[in-house]
């Protein structure tokens, strides 16, 4: 009987086992099943005053809609996918993952730009690390590395901001005719451009503008002017900035006076301890005439009670 009762339970042991083992490989596969999701990705480049930085947003479309891709690790190589090579800056810079919009900022060290100082084209390439929901993912952008100038020359009362862009062509500076080049004035929720519109550069790569005189400027007595180049065919922006002093300050905001029609927080003291005052006085009242009726409620039980016994 014992080993009736031995076998019986080896032969149920061996049949959890196998309907255990089964049932993993069942999981496992359904996970390897699970249809990954697309992406996009989209790269572009800005270069304000020398400084690169690249750009990256992954999207997936749900329902006809656009959404960010969060927290997906994004990796960024130098002209080909390898390790880094310190000598070049090539290969792997950097492994970031984007923020809740999908957006990731790539910024250089000073290594990069002492190793790429006489480098004035590049191919960044931008792939997703594996995962386990979305496709892999790989995206490329160029950056030329236009030189951009801007002077600032103030004669009277007038002031003019002259930009100058040029390229490099066999490691040699030219001038670029025919760019279109925007001057603008800084302020504090964006440009405001200034010149005409659709100013082309010269054939000495340059173009000019008098800066409107009304404008006003900084606190600190300057003006912040800004020339900028949009790279549309590679999805970049080049720019370039410069303070020089400004006479025409902007608007302070008028020191608010204690007077009859300001605001509450800015009543004239008098008012207020009158107006405290009354209060206090009203509420004073009204307390003591609640104290008398309850006084007056305890006469009458008293009496009552009293009655009562006699």
């Amino acid at each position: 009987m014992k080993k009736l009762i031995q076998n019986l339970s080896s032969k149920i042991t061996l049949i959890v086992l196998f309907f255990l083992i089964v049932s993993s490989f069942q999981f496992s596969y359904a996970q390897n099943a699970i249809e990954k999701e697309n992406a996009s990705i989209n790269l572009s480049y800005k270069i304000s005053n020398g400084i690169k930085s690249i750009k990256a947003i992954v999207e997936r479309k749900i329902n006809g809609k656009y959404f960010g891709v969060e927290n997906l690790k994004l990796n960024l190589y130098l002209t080909a996918v390898k390790a880094y090579d310190a000598t070049n800056a090539e290969g792997l810079l950097a492994t970031l993952s984007t923020n809740a919009d999908g957006e990731v900022n790539f910024n250089f060290s000073p290594a990069f730009y002492k190793a790429t100082a006489n480098k004035h084209d590049f191919n960044f390439i931008v792939n997703s690390v594996e995962n386990p929901l979305f496709e892999d993912l790989s995206a490329e952008i160029i950056l030329n590395d236009y030189a951009l100038d801007l002077k600032i020359a103030a004669v009277d009362t007038i002031s003019s901001a002259t930009a100058k862009i040029s390229k490099y062509e066999n490691e040699v500076l030219i001038p670029a005719a025919e760019i279109e080049l925007k001057l603008a004035i800084k302020k504090t929720f964006g440009l405001l451009p200034f010149g005409e519109e659709g100013t082309v550069t010269d054939e000495n790569g340059e173009v000019m503008a008098d800066i409107p005189a009304d404008v006003p400027g900084n606190a600190n007595h300057t003006i912040t002017i800004v020339a900028r180049f949009i790279d549309e065919e590679n999805a970049g922006v080049i720019e370039v900035s410069k303070d020089t002093p400004w006479k025409i300050l902007p608007k302070a905001n008028a020191i608010p006076e204690r007077t009859l029609w300001s605001t509450g927080h800015n009543a004239p003291i008098p008012l207020v301890i009158v107006t405290i005052s009354l209060i206090a006085f009203i509420w004073g009242i009204i307390i003591y005439l609640v104290s008398l009726l309850i006084k007056i409620k305890k006469l009458g039980n008293k009496k009552n009670n009293s009655k009562q016994l006699n």
